[in-house]
C-alpha cells in the first residue's frame, strides 16, 4: 500500500484510489493522445475535501489535477504521478432564483444534468456547448462557446460568482466584482491558478418550441455574408454551422493521390416561439440568401440543445469515439477568414467527417469579457475547427496537416481555441496571450506558488522551487 494513502484517507470525507482500483480509462482524455499514470485518483464529497487535497498536496510535493469529464485533448484532466481530482463526485444543483434567474451549481455538475433539472421552471443557461456530457468545471476553465455565443459570449463571461480553491489551498469566492483578479484568471485560465467548486450562472428564460431552418451555401462569402448578417438582426436564437463535402474523385496531394470533395456550407438558424405563435417563416428569412433552403423543423427546445446527442452515440457505436482525437479550432478575423477556409478546405480529405466533423461559427468579438478567451481584435469573427476522429496507427501521418492549419489560423491573425489538441513551445504561449501573458503568470505566482495545479500543458518560465523538486 502507497505510504501516503492512508494519510490522505484520513483527512477526506471523499475516496482515495491507488493505480489497483482505478480504470484504464483514467489514464487518458478525450484526445486520446496524452496517457499518463496518477498516484491517487481522489472522488471529494465537499469543497472542504479539495481544500484537503491540495494542503495535502502541498505539504507532499504532489501535483494536482482536474478531471470532469475529461473531454480535453492535450495535457489536462489527467495527472503523470500526482493527485487527480474526479469532480464530477461534486455534482449538486445547489439552489435556483427564479426572480433573478441564476442557478448555483457544484463544480462537478453535467450541463445535460442541469438543462434537466431547469426546464421545470422553463429556464437554460445562456451558452451551451455542442456536448452536454461535459461538466461545469470544466468548460468555465476552457472558456466554453456554443451555438448562442453570438449573443452571450462564452460560458465564462455568464458566472456570476464562484468559490473556488487555489493552488495554495484556500477556499475563496470571488465574482467580476470581488477578488477580480483570481476570478478572470480561473475562467478560460485552464486551471492554473484554482479550482472552482462552485459557480453561479445567469440563466435566461426559455420558451417551449424552437425552430430550426436548415439552409445550404455552395460559396463560403456568401455564407459568411448571411451569418454576418443573421447576427447583426437580432432576431435569432441559436446559429450553427459547419462544412460539408461532397465527393468528387481523387486528385495528386502532396505527391500522392487521394480523395478530394466539393465543400458546401449548411447553416442552421433557429428562434424559440411557444405554442400557438409561431414565427414570420417569411420575413425571417427574406434577408438570406442561400444556395438552397432544405427544410425547417420544429421540436421542443429542451429536444434542440440535445440534437447532437445520435451523432455522438452514431460515433460510439462505431468505435470513433475511442479513436485520437487532434481537435484543431480556432477563432479567426473576419477579414482573413474566408480566404483561410478555402485554402484548408481544399486538400482536405472528406474522410475527416468519420467520426468528426469541419466546424464553422459565426462569432461576434464584443461580447466576451473574459481576460484569458483569446480572440483576435474586431467586431465579427469566425470560428473554424476540424475536428476528427483518427485510427492510432494513422496519427502520426495525420499530424503535420493539422499542424500547419494550425500554423497558418496563427500567420492569418487567428487564436487557438484551446480545448483541442494544441502542442506550441513557449514563444507561441507567449504569443497566443500576448500582454495578458505576465498577468497569467503574476497570477499562477500567486495563487498557485508551488505550481501544483494542472501541470505540463502551459509552461512555467522559471520553475518553482517545488516544481522543480518534483522534475
Amino acid at each position: 500500500m502507497d505510504p501516503l494513502y492512508a494519510p490522505l484517507q484520513e483527512k477526506l470525507t471523499g475516496a482515495v484510489f491507488t493505480a489497483d482500483q482505478f480504470g484504464r480509462d483514467l489514464l487518458t482524455n478525450f484526445g486520446h493522445i496524452h496517457h499518463w499514470m496518477p498516484r491517487f485518483v481522489v472522488e471529494p464529497r465537499t469543497a472542504e475535501d479539495v481544500v484537503e487535497v491540495v494542503r495535502f498536496a502541498r505539504e507532499h510535493g504532489l501535483p494536482v489535477s482536474t478531471r470532469g469529464a475529461g473531454h480535453s485533448q492535450s495535457q489536462l484532466a489527467i495527472s503523470q504521478g500526482g493527485i487527480l481530482l474526479a469532480m464530477q463526485s461534486l455534482s449538486q444543483i445547489l439552489h435556483v432564483d427564479r426572480e433573478a434567474e441564476t442557478v448555483d451549481v457544484q463544480g462537478g455538475v453535467v450541463w445535460r444534468d442541469l438543462v434537466h433539472f431547469l426546464k421545470r421552471f422553463s429556464l437554460v443557461p445562456r451558452v451551451l456547448t455542442n456536448n452536454l456530457g461535459v461538466t461545469i468545471g470544466g468548460t468555465l476553465s476552457i472558456a466554453g462557446i456554443g451555438v448562442a455565443s453570438f449573443k452571450y459570449g462564452s460560458q465564462g463571461d455568464n458566472v456570476v460568482e464562484m468559490d473556488v480553491v487555489t493552488g495554495a489551498g484556500d477556499l475563496v469566492t470571488c465574482s467580476p466584482e470581488e477578488n477580480t483578479d483570481l476570478f478572470w484568471s480561473t475562467i478560460a485560465g485552464l486551471g492554473q491558478v484554482s479550482i472552482i467548486v462552485r459557480a453561479r450562472l445567469q440563466l435566461r428564460p426559455m420558451k417551449a418550441m424552437t425552430r430550426t431552418y436548415y439552409l445550404l451555401y455552395d460559396d463560403i462569402r456568401r455564407f459568411l455574408d448571411d451569418a454576418k448578417g443573421a447576427m447583426d438582426a437580432g432576431v435569432w436564437d441559436h446559429l450553427e454551422s459547419w462544412a460539408s463535402p461532397s465527393v468528387q474523385g481523387t486528385k495528386p496531394v502532396e505527391g500522392r493521390r487521394q480523395v478530394f470533395a466539393r465543400w458546401f456550407y449548411p447553416f442552421h438558424l433557429t428562434v424559440e416561439f411557444e405554442p400557438g405563435s409561431p414565427p414570420d417563416d417569411r420575413a425571417l428569412l427574406a434577408p438570406l440568401k442561400p444556395y438552397e433552403h432544405l427544410y425547417t423543423d420544429d421540436l421542443p427546445t429542451v429536444d434542440f440543445v440535445e440534437r447532437l446527442v445520435p451523432i455522438f452515440e452514431l460515433w460510439k457505436r462505431a468505435g470513433t469515439w475511442e479513436h485520437v482525437h487532434p481537435w484543431m479550432e480556432t477563432v479567426l478575423p473576419w477579414e482573413t477568414a474566408a480566404t483561410y477556409i478555402e485554402q484548408v478546405l481544399v486538400d482536405l480529405s472528406p474522410a475527416v467527417q468519420v467520426g468528426g466533423h469541419v466546424l464553422l461559427w459565426p462569432a461576434k468579438g464584443n461580447t466576451s469579457r473574459s481576460k484569458l478567451f483569446m480572440r483576435p481584435e474586431g467586431e465579427d469573427l469566425v470560428g473554424f475547427g476540424i475536428l476528427p476522429a483518427i485510427p492510432p496507427q494513422y496519427w502520426a501521418q495525420m499530424k503535420p496537416m493539422l499542424a500547419g492549419a494550425s500554423d497558418l489560423s496563427i500567420l492569418m491573425g487567428g487564436k487557438r481555441y484551446l480545448s483541442g489538441w494544441i502542442e506550441f513551445d513557449l514563444p507561441t504561449w507567449k504569443a497566443h496571450f500576448g500582454d495578458r501573458w505576465d498577468w497569467m503568470k503574476a497570477c499562477k505566482r500567486r495563487f498557485d506558488p508551488d505550481h501544483l495545479l494542472n501541470p505540463g500543458f502551459v509552461p512555467d518560465e522559471v520553475e518553482s522551487p517545488a516544481a522543480a523538486e518534483r522534475r
